[in-house]
């Protein structure tokens, strides 16, 4: 992505990133430059424009990396723990060594870790369907 500053200066390669995607994913967002040095901190997105709003939001999807699981189809009841799930990206599965992988955050998201440490996003518990809330709960 190429930025244009207030003095006309073009920065190419920059990245727009959530300050702190799990405890605060509608809050603080970070430009970065290809280094990782933080060219603007913009506090508040709604103090920006809608449009503004609308393009960091569809930068920001495009940029993470964090499959987001809609359904928890099954889970192993063995170690290393076998999930099959559906993310946003297609069905998949992974394994986890331990259930400490499972972190559930206060504003109602789950993270699991895999063995890898490919990190998925449960955004909001309450909107899985009844049987993927029971298996989840299982490893809370």
């Amino acid at each position: 992505m190429k930025v244009v500053t207030l003095t006309g200066e073009q920065l190419d390669g920059v990245h727009i990133v959530r300050a702190f995607p799990f405890t605060a994913a509608d809050g603080p967002v970070a430009v970065v430059d290809s280094y990782g040095n933080e060219i603007i901190w913009i506090h508040d997105l709604s103090l920006l424009s809608l449009e503004q709003q609308q393009v960091i939001k569809r930068l920001l999807e495009t940029e993470e990396f964090l499959p987001r699981i809609d359904s928890i189809e099954s889970v192993s009841r063995g170690t290393p723990y076998r999930w099959n799930v559906v993310t946003d990206r297609g069905d998949t599965f992974f394994e986890q060594a331990t259930s400490d992988g499972v972190a559930w955050h206060t504003d109602g998201s789950v993270t699991i870790t895999d063995c890898d440490g490919i990190c998925y996003l449960i955004p909001t518990v309450q909107h899985l369907d009844r049987r993927s809330r029971r298996l989840l709960e299982r490893h809370s």
